[in-house]
């Protein structure tokens, strides 16, 4: 029994040394990986409000993703993650259970859930943001086209920008436009037939991500529209 009592602290001694040549400031903070930032768009027209879920943790913590509004950016881990996406209530019903990749260190990137739940047809468009560096005073906008099974569309921002034959899931980069109140008009593809007007207003030096959601025939917030989140 002697030996067991000497040998204890031995060893208690060994392991020790052993912890504090592994970190020898005794404070060091613990390793974290490397990290990216990633906003989400509710574009789902039929349900109130989504969460999202970073390897199971939920990461808009500070309030639920409302319908045609944005996350803002939060912090995740750079790389393929798992990712899910539940119905604000009290089910938490998954939406969507899919694999993101953020895949650049200290880097942008958007994410839009679009479609509606009762039609299953969800799907995520995901992008990654570049904000091109000026001195302009103009806007910027880019165009997501996040109406699922709807024709593709033509889209013109004001008098002087348009993004053509976009189809679903397709988008676009940052372009410059006019600052202030602009008419967005919809159209069928390659014709003069309108299937949405409406208005937005651009401040200068900022950055909008525009998108459609809803579709064609549908009603309330099902129907077809244009939404714009400002990005930066």
């Amino acid at each position: 029994m002697k030996l067991k009592n000497y040998r204890y602290p031995a060893i208690l001694s060994l392991i020790v040394m052993a912890a504090w040549a592994c970190n020898k400031s005794g404070d060091d903070a613990p390793v974290v990986g490397a990290t990216s930032k990633l906003n989400v768009i509710n574009a789902v027209t039929d349900i109130r409000a989504i969460d999202f879920y970073l390897n199971g943790v939920r990461q808009n913590t500070n309030s639920a993703i409302y319908l045609f509004n944005a996350s803002g950016y939060n912090t995740v881990l750079t790389g393929e993650q798992q990712y899910q996406f539940k119905n604000d209530t009290l089910e938490r019903a998954i939406l969507a259970d899919i694999k993101l990749n953020p895949a650049k260190a200290d880097s942008s990137y958007t994410m839009i859930l679009a479609g509606q739940q009762s039609k299953n047809n969800l799907a995520t468009i995901f992008m990654s943001d570049y904000f091109p560096s000026d001195t302009s005073t103009k806007a910027r906008v880019r165009f997501v086209q996040a109406s699922p099974g709807t024709t593709s569309y033509d889209i013109f921002v004001g008098d002087t920008l348009s993004f053509k034959n976009q189809a679903y899931k397709a988008f676009t980069s940052f372009q410059k436009v006019g600052a202030g109140k602009k008419t967005v008009k919809v159209n069928v593809a390659g014709t003069t037939n309108n299937v949405f007007t409406g208005t937005i207003v651009l401040q200068k030096n900022s950055f909008y991500t525009v998108y459609t959601a809803g579709q064609q025939g549908g009603t309330g917030t099902n129907a077809l529209g244009v939404s714009a989140n400002l990005s930066r």
